[in-house]
């Protein structure tokens, strides 16, 4: 098993993302002097809690040390240019004394302690690791410069920093080209295989050099934590490249049908209602299908049910089913043939009027139903889902 590397693996909506970000923030708590960070401290896009967190951290180098709150900000904020710091004239510091504190916040290069990725068919490994990059320079003249990736950067961050563990979430990781996007940074990803371990290994980056024109080689830190998502949908977990498989430990997130929340909305079982409806997806399609608990956390009212039916549950069944309304009914325990049963939905046939006979035999469905979820529900209508 991996101390290292984990991914949550489950269907739509059953809280992979978040306790991927609950996982990553406890492997934080775990640095040095951590005990007292929140998910909000860690935030890689709010300036405003990023100046908190500096502010608790008791083991920065006496050089990073800074009082004032105001020019903490201003160092640490990547947009703000020397020039424009010196002209607020902070009491007590040279303009040496800025410029310094500038290039050591920038060389140390701390944080974020966490950093987020999403997976997507055309993510690289040389968007992963390291690319090139085209830019201009003086006189417009076109330039092409190597480019770090967000593994690479924090990487670097992780070795520079001993006293920190460092998390990657890779958000929906099964939806890129896993082989290609890690490439021989497999081998790397054990264990034992990373920096201040006997078996370390290290591989050469593609296009950085050092002084003397030879590649510079890329170590995994031992600090470095991998936490991963996976929809089970979108991938069966069956078809996971077996190399991934033996470097991370699958953590499974099924729906919670035991939630206080479920409770808020007295007039419909919660519980009740998702559990049958999963478990009649589980034997028309399988397991990875079902739908997750997220979707019905904020239920308050039947007018709430509605608006979830209309822009979260129907259209997801719809993608799982390929518009199959008669599965579709089958799931939500609707007539398909009957109409007048119907509680949910209004039926509609094709019209096939629109066409002379002679063409009837490019209509592939002659007799194809449309259904169009009603404006409103009883309470009946709701509970002739489950009972």
């Amino acid at each position: 098993m991996s101390k290292l590397n984990k991914i949550f693996y489950g269907p739509a909506g059953t809280g992979k993302t978040r306790k991927a970000i609950e996982e990553a923030v406890e492997i934080v708590r775990r640095s040095e002097n951590q005990d007292n960070l929140n998910v909000s401290d860690l935030s890689t896009t709010s300036y405003t809690n990023k100046l908190e967190f500096f502010k608790t951290i008791s083991t920065l180098p006496d050089k990073l040390k800074i009082t004032d709150d105001e020019l903490l900000k201003d160092i640490h904020n990547p947009s703000m240019k020397y020039e424009q710091i010196e002209k607020k004239q902070y009491k007590g510091y040279s303009k040496a004394d800025l410029i310094n504190m500038k290039n050591d916040v920038l060389e140390y290069r701390l944080y974020p302690l966490i950093e987020t990725v999403t997976f997507h068919p055309s993510y690289s490994y040389q968007d992963f690791v390291e690319g090139i990059t085209v830019g201009t320079a003086d006189k417009n003249q076109i330039i092409y410069k190597v480019q770090d990736g967000i593994f690479k950067k924090i990487c670097d961050r992780a070795i520079a920093n001993e006293s920190y563990n460092y998390v990657l979430i890779i958000d929906e990781i099964n939806r890129g080209d896993i082989s290609s996007i890690f490439g021989e940074l497999f081998t790397l990803l054990e264990d034992s295989k990373r920096a201040g371990e006997k078996e370390v290994m290290s591989i050469n980056l593609p296009y950085s050099k050092d002084d003397k024109g030879n590649p510079k080689r890329l170590t995994v830190p031992n600090d470095l934590y991998i936490v991963a998502t996976m929809n089970t949908v979108d991938k069966s977990i069956a078809l996971i490249d077996v190399a991934l498989r033996r470097r991370f430990d699958f953590i499974e997130c099924m729906p919670d049908y035991n939630l206080e929340e479920f409770k808020k909305c007295k007039e419909i079982d919660l519980e009740k209602l998702l559990r049958t409806i999963n478990e009649r997806i589980t034997i028309l399609k399988n397991e990875h299908y079902q739908i997750g608990h997220s979707y019905f956390l904020n239920i308050n009212n039947i007018e709430d049910f509605i608006e979830v039916m209309k822009k979260s549950i129907i259209p997801l069944l719809q993608e799982y089913f390929y518009d199959d309304w008669k599965s579709i009914c089958a799931v939500l325990n609707q007539s398909y043939n009957t109409s007048t049963d119907n509680r949910l939905f209004t039926v509609n046939q094709k019209n096939t009027k629109l066409f002379k006979s002679e063409f009837n035999d490019l209509l592939e469905y002659q007799n194809k139903k449309i259904f169009i979820l009603k404006e409103t529900f009883t309470i009946e209508d709701i509970k002739s889902i489950y009972e």
